[in-house]
């Protein structure tokens, strides 16, 4: 009785456990040696702004953040574009982009349950900066970045 006890007791306190970790920690977890493709195959890493500007994140700010200049070419896209290349199976596909399809669905549900106002922004031209992000219970911008190489 006493060891269901504590079966109990220990699965109860993983639960809180997971449950009181944030969205920042989620998706390092899940983003661990993701590499997003594209000619040169590159992390996704976790972005962790302390910020509460209101959304739209525009290109503005997008621009002081990352700290771009006017002359610099930014490009707002509808969040689900970042995906789509990850998600959506080609017949070509070997059991490691598979694989990558799935580490990916992970991370865009832990990013629609935790983020609100998702924004893909884009800075660049052939070396494109790829950020993906939105606003966390307290109002804060989080997400994900990497680098796409486009020719």
């Amino acid at each position: 009785m006493e060891s269901e006890k504590n079966n109990v007791e220990s699965e109860s306190s993983k639960e809180t456990s997971v449950a009181q970790k944030s969205v920042v920690d989620l998706l390092k977890e899940n983003a661990v040696d993701v590499l997003y493709p594209s000619e040169s195959d590159e992390k996704v890493k976790v972005i962790d702004w302390q910020a509460d500007h209101p959304a739209p994140f525009n290109t503005i700010l997008f621009r002081k953040y990352i700290g771009l200049t006017p002359a610099d070419r930014v490009e707002t896209l509808p969040w689900e574009k970042f995906f789509k290349v990850v998600l959506e199976e080609q017949d070509w596909w070997t059991d490691y982009e598979k694989e990558r399809a799935e580490k990916f669905a992970k991370i865009k549900a832990i990013m629609q349950e935790n983020l609100t106002e998702l924004e893909y922004l884009r800075a660049g031209r052939v070396e494109v900066e790829a950020y993906l992000i939105g606003k966390d219970a307290e109002g804060k911008w989080k997400g994900l970045k990497t680098l796409i190489v486009e020719s």
